[in-house]
């Protein structure tokens, strides 16, 4: 019997395991990969991130303060800030050194092992799990669903949350690059409709290569990687392309009782860049501070463990709903219509008064997004859009009139 079941060894049950093993409970994870951390994902996080989750210096590729965008039409603009506003790190490395932090604290860790069902007892709560042919049942006080997104687990601890949850897929590749110092956003329904690919240097001469998109990719990061071959910029693949899933909402409900959800599987990545790191570490915390308190006072019912639902919506519930709203505005926009919004909202003026003001953060892009929509000349062009967009302005305006 362990106080806490965690299954999921990525950053968010990783931060979970830490915070409740260094508060003396008893803690197993596991995980179906035999390597912690690996994971797509570009592995590019936020000052704020770094500030309350401190990443090991020799886990940093590198600091960026810049980015080159690219519009439909291919117009470059650049956009820079005086100051870091974000590193690109060794993700495995990173996720890697929060289990290791955990298990140092005595939490135990099984790798290669895959959980299936799930069952309750007015004492405890049990999954079952297997590796290589061997069966074991695991029992805890409460169990931490980090699964990731798509996880058939979150469904079976909490049926009320059903399948068919909305989702970006994303595709990625390792490439040789050169003379690539920043990173490179691509946007157009060329590159990837209805949302953008990227160029990220890491270290040395590799660079992570990829894009998000509404379905599968069908050819579009080979289209780009070709446009950059012949653009000097990629030399060429190093690995394969990989895809995985992202989700855009979160779960309507993320616990259950003796049960919490977080991190992917919840469904809390920034709908805006597809990022997740920080939100799931941020809710390994606060799922941990609340687990804490049901183990202390031993009570697991549903009302108990809603705090933990309360608590997340506090501290980054407005980053979704906004992030998840500019996105479908972002989506009904043709590309005629991007490139004007972007020409005006990349000047050197409007980057002035909004990129470079006080409430941009690489890490909440509420306020910037509804800034940004509320500016007069922003919001005229949007609305020159048609009615198509008008929905999504409501949603934002609702939002802002709340925030």
């Amino acid at each position: 019997m362990y106080d806490a079941v965690i299954v999921g060894a990525g950053p968010a049950g990783n931060t979970a395991a830490l915070e409740l093993s260094k508060l003396g409970f008893s803690v197993v994870v596991l995980d179906y990969r035999e390597r912690i951390g690996d994971k797509l994902c570009t592995g590019v996080i936020g000052m704020e991130c770094s500030d309350r989750f401190p990443v090991p210096p020799e886990l940093i590729y590198r600091r960026t303060n810049t980015a080159a965008i690219y519009s439909p039409g291919g117009q470059m603009y650049r956009v820079e800030r005086p100051d870091t506003q974000a590193l690109v790190v060794d993700r495995v490395g990173y996720v890697n050194s929060m289990a290791a932090a955990a298990a140092r604290n005595g939490a135990e860790y099984r790798l290669g092992w895959r959980v299936g069902d799930v069952f309750r007892s007015p004492k405890d709560i049990s999954v079952t799990a297997h590796r290589s042919g061997t069966n074991e049942i695991l029992r805890g006080r409460i169990l931490i669903i980090a699964s990731g997104f798509g996880s058939s687990l979150t469904e079976t601890a909490c049926p009320t949350n059903g399948s068919g949850r909305p989702r970006l897929v994303g595709t990625q590749v390792e490439v040789v690059i050169r003379n690539v110092t920043e990173t490179e956003v691509y946007v157009g329904d060329g590159i990837a409709p209805g949302s953008f690919g990227w160029l990220v240097p890491t270290t040395g001469s590799r660079g992570l290569l990829g894009l998000m998109s509404q379905e599968k990719s069908s050819g579009c990061l080979e289209r780009l990687c070709d446009r950059l071959v012949n653009e000097g910029k990629v030399v060429g693949m190093e690995s394969s392309p990989r895809r995985w899933g992202i989700p855009i909402r979160p779960l309507a409900k993320t616990y259950d009782e003796r049960t919490l959800i977080l991190g992917d599987a919840a469904g809390f990545a920034k709908p805006t860049t597809g990022g997740g790191i920080y939100y799931a570490m941020l809710s390994g915390k606060i799922a941990a501070e609340t687990a804490a308190e049901a183990l202390a006072f031993n009570t697991f019912s549903e009302d108990t463990l809603g705090t933990y639902e309360e608590r997340w919506k506090a501290e980054f519930g407005t980053e979704l709903t906004v992030g998840y709203y500019a996105r479908m505005l972002f989506e009904s926009l043709t590309d005629a219509r991007l490139e004007s919004l972007m020409e005006v909202f990349l000047s050197e003026e409007l980057q002035k008064e909004l990129i470079r003001s006080p409430i941009f953060s690489f890490d909440r892009h509420s306020a910037i997004i509804l800034k940004t929509v509320g500016h007069r000349r922003m919001l005229d062009l949007i609305r020159s859009a048609g009615p198509s967009v008008l929905p999504f302005l409501a949603r934002l305006a609702k939002s802002s009139a709340s925030a």
